[in-house]
């Protein structure tokens, strides 16, 4: 009897630990620093501070034409809005703060980056990427960029030259439900964000992935399946600011606290939480090594046709 009591008191115990932990881990989004009604056939899509400044990237449901819009994060007040060409699928922007420029990566399996001035904010140039990435941000403590194609990420110098070939994460979130968007490097640590994506079996929760910048994974951030889709991170005075496509058809930006990284001593398995579960995958070397653009268009053509429209 006393050993079925004791067995009662340790699942008891541990089921509210593991729920407590759970808990913290599940953002409780509720006051929106920036919320605005969706502008129709547009749709939020990266973004990133600039000093007290928010850059965002709305993108046409076509891929044809774009809205760039900042705010004043003093006042979180809108100060710019105009229309701009395509930026494609604008999946995610960082920004330099050594050469005061904005990145936008065009995405779509594309190699275009576009280049804006961080005190205007207007185009300056394009250039090409040596790879079609879909995620990039900016490595102050190193002056390097870190950047994702599909579920792998490589690391270029400051002058966008391929550090090294092989990359230094892979096996991100394999799945037909996962809707891969823009990260943010602070203090060490990439924060990845992804959408368990509803049209594929997905729940509609979300998911900030927490690597370091070895590329191992050490903790996970979630939202609930109501508030929408969240399409990337960014910082602000030493908290993050995580931006939404919400199901009520409004587009929010909320400013949240940096839960501390509980398990930053070991690294952890690299699952999906929503609807389905996807295992850290074991890659070959030959698979994602960065490889010539003939070479390249083979081994990631299941990349373009399946996630065409997951710009992740």
């Amino acid at each position: 009897m006393k050993k079925v009591l004791y067995y009662i008191t340790t699942f008891i115990f541990m089921f509210f630990i593991v729920g407590f932990c759970y808990a913290e881990k599940t953002l409780e989004l509720n006051n929106p620093i920036i919320s605005f009604k969706k502008i129709k056939h547009y749709s939020l899509q990266g973004f990133t501070t600039v000093n007290d400044y928010l850059f965002m990237i709305l993108e046409g449901y076509d891929d044809t034409k774009s809205i760039i819009k900042v705010y004043d994060l003093r006042t979180n007040n809108e100060i710019i809005s105009y229309d701009f060409p395509s930026l494609g699928h604008a999946n995610d922007v960082t920004y330099n703060k050594n050469n005061n420029i904005i990145y936008v990566i065009h995405a779509d399996g594309s190699n275009i980056i576009y280049k804006f001035d961080g005190s205007t904010f207007k185009y300056i140039e394009q250039f090409e990427s040596p790879l079609p990435i879909r995620s990039i941000t900016y490595i102050e403590d190193t002056n390097e960029y870190a950047v994702r194609t599909v579920s792998v990420g490589f690391k270029y110098d400051s002058n966008f030259n391929l550090i090294n070939k092989f990359p230094f994460v892979m096996g991100m979130n394999f799945g037909f439900d996962i809707g891969r968007q823009g990260w943010a490097y602070y203090k060490n640590h990439i924060y990845y964000t992804n959408w368990s994506w509803i049209k594929y079996g997905g729940d509609g929760s979300n998911s900030i992935y927490i690597y370091d910048y070895e590329g191992h994974r050490k903790d996970a951030l979630y939202t609930d399946t109501t508030i929408g889709e969240i399409e990337d991170i960014a910082f602000y005075n030493n908290k993050m600011i995580l931006g939404f496509n919400c199901y009520d058809g409004k587009i929010r930006f909320f400013l949240e606290n940096i839960p501390v990284i509980e398990s930053d001593d070991k690294d952890i398995d690299d699952n999906t939480k929503g609807a389905k579960q996807y295992d850290k995958t074991t890659i070959s070397e030959q698979s994602y090594t960065a490889q010539p653009a003939s070479v390249r268009e083979k081994t990631e053509k299941k990349t373009k046709e399946q996630y065409k429209n997951d710009e992740g």
